[in-house]
C-alpha cells in the first residue's frame, strides 16, 4: 500500500492542481457558479477514487511482491496478478531465472571437471613420491635420505592438504557415519607421523580408553586429528617435549583433546585461527603455515556435526578439543 501510494500521490496531486486551475477559470469567466464548482470537485474526486481503487486491487500483488523479502529463489515465482504489468513481470522473473539456471549448470559443470582434474592430479603426484620413499629406504639411516624424506613427507602433506580442500564442495557424495575406535586411530596417526615427533623432539602421551567409539566418518576425522597433531607438533619445538592426548565422557558429548605445550596463540588471533587463510602471528614467525588446515577441520567437524574448540595461552601451551555427540 505504502509503495501503491508513493508511486501515485504525485500524479493525483497534478490531477488536483489541473483540476482547480480549471474550475477557477470557469468561475472567474462566470461559466459555472460556486455550487457547480463544489459539485465538479466532489464528483472529480468520486472518479479518481474509483480508479485508484480499480488500479490497487489490480496491481496489489505485484505491490506486495515489491514489498515483501525474498529470502529463496523458488519465492520469485508467486502469481502477481492478471494486469499487463504483472503479467510481464512474472515473465521477465521467468526468464531471469532461466538464466540463472543455465549460468549456475555451466558454472558447476566447470567446477565438477576443475575438481576431477585437481583429484587426478593429485593421485598422479602421489605416485612418484611413493616411489621416491621406496628408493629412499635402501639408504635409511644416512643424513642426505633424511632431510630428502623430510621434504617429501611435507610435499606428501601439500597434497593430502589440496585433495581434501577440494573435497569440501561435494564432502555430502564423500563420507560415511560409523563406529570409529579413537584410541586405534590416534594409535595409528602417532605411528604415522613418528618421524614428525622424532625430528621435534616431542614424546606424545596417550590417555585413551581402548574401547572408546564415537560415531563419525573414518577417512575425515583421521585427517582432521592428524592435522591438529601435526600444527601441535610444529608450534612445540624448543618450547614443550609432551603432547597429551586425552578424553572426557560427558552426558552429551565425548571430548577429545589434544594438549601441546608449544607457543600458544595470541589473544588476537585465537577468534581467527579457523579462517581460511589465515596463519596470524605465529604462521608469520615460524613459517609454513598455509591457514587452510584449521579451515577444513572446522569445517568438516560442522559438516558430521562435531564441535571444535581451541583454548590456548602465550608461551603455555594450546588446548584442541572435538566433540562427538554420543
Amino acid at each position: 500500500m505504502k509503495l501503491f501510494i508513493r508511486e501515485y500521490k504525485g500524479y493525483v496531486f497534478i490531477y488536483y492542481i489541473g483540476l482547480m486551475i480549471t474550475l477557477f477559470y470557469c468561475n472567474m469567466m462566470k461559466f459555472i457558479n460556486f455550487s457547480e464548482t463544489l459539485y465538479l470537485l466532489l464528483f472529480n474526486t468520486f472518479i479518481i477514487s474509483c480508479f485508484m481503487i480499480y488500479k490497487y486491487l489490480n496491481s496489489k500483488k505485484i505491490y506486495d511482491f515489491f514489498g515483501k523479502k525474498i529470502n529463496t529463489l523458488d519465492e520469485s515465482f508467486v502469481d502477481i496478478g492478471r494486469s499487463d504489468l504483472g503479467k510481464n513481470i512474472s515473465l521477465i522473473l521467468e526468464n531471469q531465472y532461466e538464466l540463472y539456471i543455465s549460468s549456475l549448470e555451466e558454472q558447476r559443470k566447470k567446477h565438477d571437471e576443475h575438481l576431477t582434474f585437481i583429484n587426478h592430479w593429485i593421485h598422479q603426484m602421489k605416485t612418484p613420491l611413493s616411489v621416491i620413499n621406496l628408493q629412499l629406504q635402501d639408504y635409511e639411516g644416512e643424513e642426505i635420505a633424511t632431510e630428502i624424506m623430510q621434504e617429501v613427507d611435507k610435499l606428501d602433506k601439500g597434497l593430502n592438504m589440496a585433495m581434501y580442500f577440494a573435497r569440501l564442495d561435494e564432502f555430502e557424495k564423500d563420507f560415511v557415519i560409523e563406529q570409529v575406535n579413537l584410541y586405534d586411530e590416534i594409535m595409528e596417526i602417532v605411528n604415522e607421523e613418528k618421524r614428525l615427533f622424532i625430528k621435534n623432539k616431542i614424546i606424545p602421551k596417550v590417555n585413551l580408553d581402548k574401547d572408546i567409539e564415537v560415531y563419525t566418518d573414518k577417512k575425515w576425522i583421521k585427517f582432521v586429528i592428524k592435522q591438529i597433531i601435526i600444527n601441535g607438533v610444529k608450534y612445540s619445538k624448543d618450547y614443550g617435549k609432551y603432547m597429551a592426548i586425552a578424553y572426557e565422557e560427558g552426558e552429551e558429548y565425548i571430548s577429545l583433546d589434544i594438549i601441546d605445550e608449544g607457543v600458544g596463540i595470541c589473544k588476537k588471533d585465537i577468534k581467527r585461527v579457523f579462517d581460511l587463510f589465515f596463519t596470524g602471528e605465529n604462521g608469520r614467525k615460524y613459517g609454513e603455515s598455509t591457514g587452510m588446515g584449521l579451515y577444513i577441520a572446522k569445517t568438516v567437524c560442522d559438516n558430521l556435526g562435531h564441535n571444535i574448540e581451541i583454548k590456548s595461552e602465550e608461551k603455555k601451551g594450546t588446548k584442541v578439543s572435538i566433540l562427538f555427540k554420543k
